[in-house]
């Protein structure tokens, strides 16, 4: 089961309770007023190889190219210029 926290919307008390997620709370611990849910964000990892690359990658198209591809198009005007 998990735990969830909440907060009293009277007295502003924060509290957690144990309890399935088809229950509800529904009255403060302190004062029996009303309560609400508390959401907290989740963290998330990105792990792997790729990521910095995807993410972080130049946004210009020339500078997203490698150099080996600079030279092996640099090769191919070469040879395909008589001299």
């Amino acid at each position: 089961m998990p735990t969830y926290e909440y907060e009293c919307r009277q007295c502003g008390h924060r509290f957690e309770a144990y309890h399935p997620a088809t229950e509800l709370v529904e009255a403060c611990e302190q004062c029996s007023g009303e309560v609400r849910r508390v959401f907290h964000p989740v963290g998330i990892i990105f792990k792997g190889s790729g990521f910095h690359a995807t993410d972080y990658a130049p946004k210009d198209g020339n500078e997203s190219r490698s150099k080996s591809d600079h030279g092996e198009k640099s090769d191919d005007k070469k040879e395909a210029s008589p001299e």
